[in-house]
């Protein structure tokens, strides 16, 4: 079977017209480690799934551990520049580009990956979140909420002032800060160096991510309050996937969408509580259960964190109204 190529492809788009269902190679972009859960549980699954419905007429490679690009931020670059078809992305790696996606990352709201990974979907699907038109979004998902874990002891919220934590956006930024702490914004592959080097001494992250990325190793003690969670996805450029048979569309929305968030978000909080497992198990590792004193204030500190940044957003209160409407119609069900 002849595969079409990259420059082939381009062209079609050029003149409008749509590339055959018995010639379709697409290149899937995953700059994030070939281990993590997201990879396995979502994007590879779903690769195979479409290759399978369609009888073997597409073909998609796989390219996990950054082997198209390793830069987070660049991912959606390279669909416009024809390096990739499809690719996860981290909404938060490129700023401005997602105004209301930090719905999503609100402390305190989402309780699962489950329930925050379909929500967030449901809410793009109403089209509540800027940002997405020129992309096709394959589906999205939301993880559990972050944990505190660190290279020093922490009992208490007071154990936060002056910590040096890893962030990864604007709102958990606000959020150390208020705390006390000193936010230091990186990749998240550069956190366990990071970490070990005492350039950080702490990271908020779900139990999944701390192995993905190496970080358990270098994180003993481990806080159980948390912050809010992060959202993320896989996407194709629009002008690429609508020139795509409609049979072939139909498939990948077909395995991908509400069903895919579905059972990943399952999936993720169910590692989540393996992992979890695996470190109380460890003598050399620290889970500290706040108190409901501590839990009070770490909730009031949250809260207020929240307000504040709501307040700042456009549409904030709006958004903010939304998604705990879509949560709780969720919880309800």
């Amino acid at each position: 079977m002849k595969k079409i190529s990259l420059a082939a492809f381009a062209i079609g788009l050029l003149s409008s017209g749509q590339v055959s269902a018995q010639d379709i190679t697409l290149k899937f972009s995953v700059f994030t480690p070939e281990q993590e859960i997201t990879y396995q549980q979502a994007m590879l699954p779903w690769a195979r799934a479409v290759e399978e419905a369609s009888g073997g007429k597409v073909k998609i490679q796989m390219f996990p551990g950054g082997t198209l690009g390793r830069d987070g931020s660049k991912q959606i670059k390279m669909l416009k520049d024809g390096v990739a078809d499809i690719a996860f992305i981290i909404p938060a790696y490129n700023p401005g580009l997602f105004p209301d996606n930090w719905v999503t990352e609100l402390p305190a709201t989402s309780n699962s990956a489950l329930e925050g990974s379909v929500a967030f979907w449901r809410m793009l699907q109403d089209g509540k979140l800027r940002g997405y038109d020129d992309l096709e979004v394959i589906s999205t998902f939301v993880t559990s909420p972050y944990l505190v874990h660190s290279t020093k002891p922490i009992s208490s919220i007071e154990d936060i002032k002056g910590l040096k934590m890893r962030t990864a956006g604007p709102l958990e930024q606000g959020c150390v800060e208020l705390l006390g702490g000193v936010p230091v914004g990186m990749p998240i592959g550069k956190a366990a160096e990071s970490l070990a080097r005492g350039v950080v001494e702490g990271i908020a992250l779900h139990y999944p991510a701390l192995f993905a990325f190496g970080v358990a190793d270098a994180t003993p003690y481990h806080y159980h309050n948390a912050f809010g969670s992060i959202p993320f996805g896989f996407v194709m450029d629009k002008a690429k996937f609508e020139a795509l048979p409609e049979e072939v569309r139909d498939i990948m929305h077909e395995k991908g969408g509400e069903a895919l968030a579905r059972i990943f978000g399952a999936a993720m909080d169910a590692e989540g509580e393996k992992r979890l497992a695996q470190v109380q198990a460890d003598p050399k590792q620290s889970v500290v259960i706040p108190s409901e004193e501590d839990r009070a204030k770490w909730g009031e500190a949250m809260s207020n964190c929240s307000a504040t940044y709501v307040a700042a957003q456009d549409r904030g209160g709006d958004l903010q109204t939304t998604w705990v409407e879509a949560l709780g119609k969720l919880r309800a069900n």
